[in-house]
């Protein structure tokens, strides 16, 4: 089992991808990222954070170009570091989510790994300490499941949150409810028109952004629709009667695994936001999924049908 760590390089997205799927069921409960978590930190938190640039304060105009943005990919590839067997392949890898020193999330980091690897969890912690560090802290997340991670975080200092700060939920894509969308609405992809202009709106107004500086740039919504597990038929929204968008979603799957995730949502009407997540549940069962997924504390998702799994506590270290 003797395994060679080595720095993360582009051609390797793949092979991480295929290695979380292969690896997301090897355990109980899910402990790893999911192929969507992956392609969407790579593909869209980077460049869409990175528009305001890499510093320690957000810039505030957005950068529409896409240069910054390639910078902020450039650097969330260079602080991911894999653990690779010469019999298995990728075996382990730690990486950031949203990865620009202005965010609050910066200094996050996430501990992937197959089920026989866990002795490499110290190395893995220890690597995480000396790179992912935001406001003097590390932060990891761990399922209140996770023993052998939770073992190795208590003994090298790490503090838990007295409070979980997300659930796992669940949604059994059998019986899905019908449409109800109200006379005059309808649900549009954009397989069926791209216009990423609407698309950004919607986005930015359904997460309180007014102005349209806060919203996401066009080319972060370029870069995302070139991620390998995107699909324009799966990127949703309602059009409203005067032909504005009013609510979206994303859909993506993974169909080893029969497992799906519709996400990120936005709704700027009471009730669209439901109604954008069933069409997307509707268009992921169709692909063959059978449960949908998502980690969140929002209390929306469990009234429209999503059940707690388990809860994942923060857990910190002070520098």
């Amino acid at each position: 089992m003797e395994t060679r760590f080595r720095k993360y390089k582009p051609e390797d997205f793949l092979p991480v991808r295929d290695f979380l799927v292969a690896n997301y069921r090897g355990f109980e409960y899910a402990v790893n990222w999911d192929l969507v978590r992956w392609n969407y930190a790579r593909y869209f938190a980077a460049p869409m954070l990175g528009a305001w640039g890499c510093g320690e304060t957000a810039e505030v105009v957005p950068d529409a170009t896409g240069r910054k943005s390639t910078e902020a990919i450039r650097l969330w590839e260079k602080s991911i570091v894999l653990w690779v067997s010469e019999k298995e392949g990728i075996v382990g890898v730690v990486c950031p989510d949203e990865y620009v020193p202005w965010h609050p999330s910066f200094g996050q980091a996430f501990l992937q790994r197959r089920p026989d690897y866990e002795h490499l969890l110290p190395e893995m912690l220890a690597y995480a300490e000396q790179t992912f560090v935001g406001k003097g802290v590390t932060r990891i997340y761990v399922g209140a499941h996770d023993g052998a991670l939770e073992a190795v975080a208590t003994r090298r200092g790490f503090v838990r949150d007295k409070k979980p700060c997300l659930h796992y939920l669940e949604y059994d894509l059998r019986d899905l409810p019908e449409t109800n969308l109200p006379p005059g609405y309808r649900f549009q992809s954009m397989a069926e028109d791209n216009d990423l202009e609407r698309r950004r709106k919607v986005f930015g107004l359904s997460f309180k952004h007014r102005d349209p500086n806060e919203w996401p740039t066009v080319f972060s919504y370029e870069e995302l629709q070139r991620a390998p597990d995107y699909r324009k038929d799966l990127d949703v929204v309602v059009v409203g009667p005067d032909g504005e968008y009013v609510a979206c979603t994303i859909g993506w799957v993974d169909v080893y695994n029969k497992l799906a995730t519709v996400e990120p949502v936005g709704s700027l009407q009471i009730g669209m936001g439901r109604e954008v997540v069933m069409e997307g549940l509707r268009r992921v069962a169709a692909l063959g999924a059978k449960v949908a997924r998502m980690d969140s504390n929002l209390k929306f998702y469990e009234k429209i049908g999503f059940e707690r799994k388990f809860p994942i506590y923060r857990w910190v270290k002070e520098a």
